[in-house]
């Protein structure tokens, strides 16, 4: 009597091989969400360096003024030092801090005798951005911010946990600075 075993799985095997799947999947999902909330984080933070660093430029380059400031709409500054609605960067010609897209009344708005837009962020998603009392960076032709003292910025994630928060500090020389907190 010769008998031969099929191929194929048994029962007990194949119970085995899902509970071993939903283990993995039950601690590395949370793990792999963490990582993408930091990557997000990260990369908003970034941003705001990025945007802070382009407008210390446009007033090193252009040898006027540069002013960075919250924005609700990415084309006017807020009153409010609440930078989660996003920012604008612009060109600040007569460095008054304002944004005059036709200063010089010629109806025409010119990146040489007019401030200019150089650079918008949308809404923040997921987090939120404090500017720490301040609604804007304006900078000198020199690159050093007109600000009395160092702003910090708080970017902090919605649903904070352990090391969810990033400090982004301006010198007054125009230097940033970004540092990672544990939440509160």
């Amino acid at each position: 009597m010769n008998m031969e075993r099929e191929k194929g799985f048994t029962l007990v095997e194949l119970l085995i091989t899902i509970v071993v799947i939903s283990i993995l999947l039950a601690t590395g999902v949370p793990s792999f969400m963490e990582f993408i909330k930091n990557n997000r984080l990260t990369s908003q933070a970034n941003s705001l360096v990025i945007s802070i660093q382009v407008a210390r430029s446009e007033a090193i380059k252009r040898g006027t003024g540069a002013v960075i400031c919250a924005s609700t709409d990415q084309a006017t500054c807020s009153a409010d030092n609440d930078w989660t609605t996003g920012w604008i960067v612009f060109s600040d010609i007569g460095q008054d801090g304002g944004l005059n897209l036709d200063a010089d009344g010629d109806g025409d708005e010119d990146c040489l005798t007019d401030d200019c837009i150089v650079r918008t962020s949308d809404r923040l998603q997921k987090a939120t951005l404090n500017g720490g009392g301040a609604n804007s960076i304006r900078f000198l032709p020199n690159g050093r911010s007109t600000n009395a003292a160092a702003t910090t910025f708080t970017l902090t994630a919605n649903d904070c946990k352990h090391n969810q928060m990033r400090d982004i500090t301006v010198t007054t020389q125009g230097q940033t600075i970004v540092t990672t907190r544990d939440c509160p």
